[in-house]
């Protein structure tokens, strides 16, 4: 978070605005809750707790360094946008299907992450250059957490039109190395390509193929492979697609793709996508789609 010291400069135009909870759950919202898809009652894999939190953490830290919103306004339109949709969510689910709060539940967490993504979606829209943030200051062990305003900066050589994929890439990047930091140094390692080598488009998909069974290790879908179309030999053209079934996001996937929001959370790609580019290629497309319980991403390399 790059604070600066004045005050005076703070300028809010253009930002999204604080939400309310009339926003949250007015006449557009529950149009727009009436049309997504619906969650899909089928069974999924529970996740494993350090990467369910790695998922969301990593999501949050993004938008926390790039300085789009005041952090404070993230959480408290988060808030609203949790407590007008966990309800309808939960009945569309049926009594006892979500276990609130357990991010290992893929049911909770495919609605939490819809709910984080909605917001971080809504409140990278139009950031405005400098904001102004409450941030705790240090205290006595007794004594009641305060906050103080404090001028933020964003780093506006970022075009704004850039901030979904950058990031998608911070994501992506975080989960790459704490998937790194912890298989490593086992079988289960992803294969190391140097950077900006370039190697065959073969020897990307066999570390693809790798960072999708770590998906699977830690729950976050039934079954997931990689593939290649072909490709010129050196690469150029080679189209990748990670398919994913019944994931974590199968339902969230879907319904942010519905509200046409600016990023998706679909974390695989965001994962592939570095590891492409470090290798030394060239992304020239990238989408995600669904296909009954199916998660399928593609891109394309140059």
């Amino acid at each position: 978070m790059a604070a600066i010291s004045s005050l005076s400069v703070v300028s809010p135009a253009n930002a999204a605005p604080p939400m309310s909870a009339g926003e949250a759950d007015n006449v557009g919202a529950r149009a727009d809750r009436a049309l997504r898809p619906k969650p899909p009652k089928v069974l999924r894999q529970k996740l494993q707790q350090d990467f369910a939190v790695l998922l969301m953490r990593s999501s949050y830290n993004a938008l926390d360094e790039l300085n789009c919103v005041a952090m404070d306004q993230f959480q408290r339109d988060f808030f609203f946008i949790r407590q007008a949709e966990y309800q309808p969510y939960v009945n569309m689910l049926g009594p006892g299907s979500v276990k609130q709060g357990e991010l290992v539940d893929p049911n909770y967490f495919d609605f939490i992450s819809f709910a984080q993504y909605a917001t971080i979606a809504r409140d990278m829209r139009d950031p405005p250059g400098v904001f102004e943030e409450m941030q705790p200051v240090e205290v006595g062990e007794d004594e009641p957490q305060t906050f103080v305003p404090v001028a933020v900066r964003r780093d506006t050589d970022i075009r704004i039109a850039d901030l979904p994929a950058e990031h998608g890439r911070m994501v992506g990047r975080a989960i790459l190395s704490r998937l790194n930091e912890t298989f490593g140094d086992t079988t289960s390692a992803i294969p190391s390509i140097p950077k900006g080598s370039r190697p065959r488009p073969d020897v990307l998909l066999t570390s693809l193929e790798q960072m999708m069974r770590l998906f699977l290790v830690n729950g976050f879908a039934w079954d997931g492979t990689a593939s290649m179309k072909s490709s010129s030999n050196n690469g150029a053209g080679a189209t990748f697609s990670l398919t994913f079934t019944s994931p974590a996001t199968l339902w969230s996937g879907q319904a942010l793709l519905a509200r046409k929001a600016n990023l998706l959370n679909n974390f695989a790609l965001k994962v592939a996508l570095v590891m492409a580019q470090d290798a030394g290629y060239k992304i020239l497309t990238s989408s995600t789609h669904y296909s009954g319980n199916k998660e399928i991403s593609e891109f394309t390399v140059a």
